[in-house]
C-alpha cells in the first residue's frame, strides 16, 4: 500500500488533467471521494473533472456546486478522456461497475489510480491502492491525502466527512472502527459542516420517495426462516412513481433490519437489460463472495453488483445462488 501510495502520489503531482470517476448509480462514499480528490488537485493548479455513469443524487449534489461534473454522454467521454493524463477511479475496483462507461475508460491507454476499499479483484492496469479495513473509501483518501501533505479546507472535509457518514450509515453500520472515528474528528476539525451534511443526506427525504417506499415495502420475500429477505423494484414502476434511483436508497438495509434476516438482497432494474444488484448481511453471512460470483464486490455485509442481463434472469440466478449459500429451499 505505501508503495502504490507514492505511485497515486507522483502520477497526480505529474499530471495537469485528471478525470475522476467512480461506479453506477454513485453513493455518497463515491462523489464525496471524488469531490474531496478534484478540490486537491485544483489547489494543486491541475483541471479535475468528475465523469460518472449516472448523475449524483440529489442529496448529494450540494457537494459539487464548485467542481466541474458534467454528466455521461458518449462525446463528453470522449472529450474528456482523449485529453486526460490521468484517470483516478474511486470506490471500486471492478470495471463492469462503470456500467455505460466501462468501454470507453477501457478504452483509455493512459494512467489509471484506483482508491478503494472494497475487497475484490484489482480489474484495472495502472496503481491499485486498496485498504480493505477501511470503512470508507473516504477514509483512505484522508489518510493518504494527509501523508500527500495536503491542506485539508473545509470543504474537502465536508467532502469526506460526508462521504464516510453515509457509508456508515452514521457511524452505525459494523465497518465503523475507532480510526474511523479519529478521522471524522479529524475532518470536523478542520471544518466539515456536519450539521447541512447530516440535514442534506439523513433528513431530506422527497414526496416520491415516500410515497414510492410505501408501494416497495409492501412487496419483500422471505423464505425459509426468514433468513434471507429479498425484493425486485422494476423499472416501470420507478417511472409510474416518477422516481429516481435515489429515492430507494436504504430499502435493502429495511429488509435487513427485519427480524432474523441474515441476508437481504435488493434488485433494482435500470434499464434494458441492465440490473443492480444490493447485498446486505448480518453476523457472518459473507455477501462479497455471493456478489464476486456475479461480477461484482463489495465487504462482507455490504456489497453490490451490475448485471447486463433481464432482471427476471438475474433474480432467478442470484436467489438460487443465495440459497446454496444458506442450504435452504425456497418457500412455497
Amino acid at each position: 500500500m505505501k508503495t502504490a501510495a507514492r505511485a497515486a502520489h507522483d502520477l497526480f503531482r505529474r499530471a495537469e488533467r485528471v478525470v475522476i470517476t467512480t461506479h453506477v448509480q454513485p453513493d455518497g462514499d463515491g462523489i464525496g471521494s471524488e469531490v474531496a480528490l478534484a478540490h486537491w488537485l485544483q489547489s494543486l493548479g491541475k483541471t479535475a473533472d468528475i465523469l460518472n455513469p449516472h448523475p449524483a443524487p440529489r442529496r448529494f449534489r450540494f457537494l459539487e456546486k464548485d467542481i466541474p461534473a458534467p454528466g455521461f454522454d458518449p462525446q463528453t467521454a470522449e472529450r474528456l478522456l482523449s485529453a486526460a493524463d490521468l484517470v483516478a477511479v474511486l470506490d471500486i475496483s471492478v470495471p463492469a461497475r462503470l456500467g455505460p462507461l466501462e468501454p470507453y475508460v477501457g478504452a483509455y491507454d493512459g494512467e489509471i489510480v484506483v482508491i478503494d476499499h472494497h475487497l475484490g479483484p484489482a480489474g484495472f492496469h495502472g496503481i491499485d491502492c486498496r485498504d480493505t479495513t477501511a470503512a470508507a473509501t473516504a477514509e483512505l483518501l484522508h489518510g493518504l491525502l494527509v501523508d500527500w501533505g495536503a491542506d485539508i479546507t473545509p470543504a474537502i472535509a465536508t467532502a469526506l466527512y460526508a462521504a464516510i457518514v453515509y457509508d456508515t450509515g452514521g457511524f452505525r453500520y459494523s465497518n465503523t472502527t475507532a480510526r474511523t472515528h479519529r478521522v471524522a474528528a479529524d475532518l470536523i476539525g478542520h471544518g466539515a459542516d456536519i450539521h447541512e451534511i447530516n440535514r442534506r443526506v439523513f433528513e431530506s427525504v422527497s414526496p416520491t420517495r415516500a410515497r414510492l417506499l410505501s408501494r416497495v415495502l409492501g412487496e419483500f420475500h422471505l423464505e425459509k426462516d426468514h433468513r434471507l429477505a429479498w425484493m425486485a423494484l422494476p423499472l416501470d414502476l420507478m417511472e409510474e412513481a416518477g422516481a429516481q434511483p435515489e429515492d430507494v436508497e436504504g430499502v435493502v438495509e429495511s429488509l435487513r433490519a427485519i427480524e432474523h434476516v441474515e441476508m437481504a438482497i435488493l434488485f433494482k432494474e435500470i434499464g434494458p437489460g441492465a440490473t443492480k444488484v444490493s447485498f446486505r448481511s448480518a453476523g457472518e453471512v459473507d455477501v462479497s463472495r455471493l456478489a464476486g460470483r456475479f461480477g461484482g464486490g463489495g465487504h462482507k455485509n455490504a456489497a453490490g453488483a451490475f448485471l447486463r442481463r433481464p432482471m427476471p434472469e438475474v433474480v432467478e440466478d442470484v436467489l438460487a445462488a443465495a440459497r446454496e449459500t444458506f442450504e435452504v429451499e425456497p418457500v412455497g
